[in-house]
This record gives C-alpha cells, structure tokens and sequence, in this order.
C-alpha cells in the first residue's frame, strides 16, 4: 500500500489539525519506502520499540507518543541518536499520532468510556470548534470532485440522478479553496453559502458519561482493575459511597480534575498526577492515578484493531511496551 493512503487512513483517526500548538505530530523521521508492505504500532519511540520494529521488517512505525517535542540535533551518543541511526538506514518511516489522536472525541482516546458502557458520553475539555458550510448550487454543475486539491475537505455532497453537483458541506475555511478550483473549470455559476451548524465539530481532550447503574466505590474499583490489568491504584481524597458519573483523561490530565468535579464527577481518572497536584485536589473529590502507560497502551493496542480493518492490503504489528515504573 502507497504511503499517502496510510497517511489518510492515519489522519482520519487523528487529524492533525486537532493536534495542540505545542506538539509535534505527524512524521518524525521521513523514509525512503513509499510502498508500504509492513506497519508497526506502538505507544513509544524509545530505543527497544524501534529496534524491534526494523527487526520485524516493518516499513512505517506508528507510535503515539513523539520522539521529541523539540527540534534537536543528535550531537550525543545517546539512545535519540540510536534511534535515528536505525531510522534512517533502514529507510522506515516514524509517525506520531500524539494530541491529534487525544482530541478527536470519537477516536480510540474514549475506549475506557466504551469498556465501562458509559452513557451521555461528552467532552470534558473541548479545544476548538470546527465550523462547516454548506455551498448550494442554483444550476447543479458538472464537476467531478476526485480532482482537486480540497477534494479530502469534503464532508458530504448531494448529486442529481445524472451525478451533476447541487450541494457540498466543506470546512468553512476551505469555501474560498473550493470555489475558486470550480472557476478554474466553469464560469459563470450562481451559487450560496450558508454556515451548517449541522456539522459543527467540537473537538478536546478526555470525557464525561455517566454508569448505566450505580455502584459501590469497591464494586467500580475492581471493574477497573479487571479492564486494566493491574493490581495497584493510586487514589487522592476520598470517595463517595456509590460511583456514577465519571470523568476521565489518558495522561497527563491533573490539571483537568478540578473541571471535572464542577460538572458532577464522582470519581476522576488520569494516568499523571503530580504531588502539588494531588495536594490541591484531596479536598475537592477522589482522583484515581492509574499510570500513564496503561491508558495510552490500552488505547494504542485498541487502534491497531481498529487500523487493521482499514489496512488489510498490509501486514500490521503491535509492538508492545513497557512502563518504566516498577511496582516493588
């Protein structure tokens, strides 16, 4: 498979317009594969993870997590050089799938909301608001929109039975884009464009749903335990008897628990609490910290199936990680 539709397949999970300001997604290290015959998934590019990616004869790497967030030079004998030594003489291609694949609300960052059944699940903390118009032809025109730059923009599109265009719903700022390659083609045309809250995206990190049933806090500890794997959790403040509303974000998310006691949450789960953190929120409800690694490769493990649904042309392999945390 040809590396621009891997690439599209990638980015219809995580857009990289979702990704936040100070990241860096997208490809990391460029290869010299184009055709693409095996993909390797993995939470991170540390050192082991690639070696045993390039071992497997992968041809692209997808990881969550970026192999750095600023530009740097290899001027050190280090693991980053390591790294990029294996990268670039195996000719594989690294992508990182980091705030882009976090802040899309119907991607696999919400898996834990689907293995807990919740309800009336929502965003926690939506980041921007994607707004889309509608362009409503007076005359449907002849155009065939498989051939021009804003083709992938296209949400949807209404056609006559003899395939002439009458509507298309497009990102609102890509209206001028779209109108302009139809001028290159076919003038003049009578047109109108109305904004489409129909299609309004809100996207943001982490989520809130609430449990079909109440529980116990006991009860809605072991099923957490029982979904993640593991044995230990560590909580802040103190619970209420009986678990309903959840809030939850993957990561690096203590600085969201005190939104998600305002809108209602009986219990909060994050995989990063720091100890300030923790200090400020023992009072304001209990915050479950059940490590940065379960949840991400929980969530990348998840994305692999999904992926190899959509990429069954190639073959797919997951490379599984370790936390760096050792419980003694």
């Amino acid at each position: 498979m040809q590396l621009k539709k891997i690439l599209e397949i990638i980015e219809s999970y995580a857009p990289p317009g979702l990704a936040l300001e100070w990241d860096k997604c997208g490809i990391q290290v460029a290869g010299s594969k184009q055709d693409i015959k095996i993909m390797a998934v993995a939470l991170d590019p540390d050192e082991k993870s690639i070696n045993q990616a390039v071992k497997l004869n992968a041809d692209f790497i997808l990881t969550h997590h970026p192999l750095s967030l600023k530009p740097k030079l290899p001027d050190q004998q280090d693991s980053f050089k390591q790294i990029l030594t294996t990268l670039l003489t195996s000719g594989t291609t690294l992508y990182s799938a980091h705030t882009s694949l976090d802040a899309n609300p119907n991607g696999p960052a919400r898996w834990l909301a689907s293995e807990l059944k919740l309800e009336s699940v929502d965003l926690l903390c939506p980041t921007a608001l994607k707004k889309y118009s509608q362009i409503s032809f007076q005359h449907p025109i002849d155009f065939t929109i498989t051939n021009f730059s804003c083709r992938k923009d296209i949400l949807h599109k209404e056609t006559t039975s003899e395939g002439l265009l009458q509507e298309v719903v497009l990102p609102s700022d890509k209206v001028d884009c779209f109108l302009q390659e139809i001028k290159k083609n076919i003038w003049p045309f009578f047109y109108m464009v109305t904004e489409n809250p129909e299609y309004h995206q809100i996207s943001g990190l982490g989520f809130t749903g609430r449990l079909v049933q109440s529980m116990s806090f006991e009860l809605f500890l072991t099923r957490l335990k029982d979904i993640l794997g593991i044995a230990h959790i560590s909580m802040v403040g103190e619970p209420s008897d009986m678990i309903q509303t959840i809030a939850c974000c993957p990561g690096s998310g203590g600085d969201m628990a005190s939104k998600a006691f305002d809108m209602g949450a009986d219990i909060f789960i994050t995989g990063d609490l720091k100890y300030h953190q923790a200090q400020d929120l023992a009072l304001k409800g209990a915050v479950l910290d059940v490590g940065h690694f379960i949840l991400e490769e929980k969530m990348m493990f998840k994305w692999y199936n999904e992926l190899k649904q959509s990429l069954k042309e190639i073959e797919l392999i997951f490379i599984e990680g370790q936390s760096p945390f050792k419980i003694l």
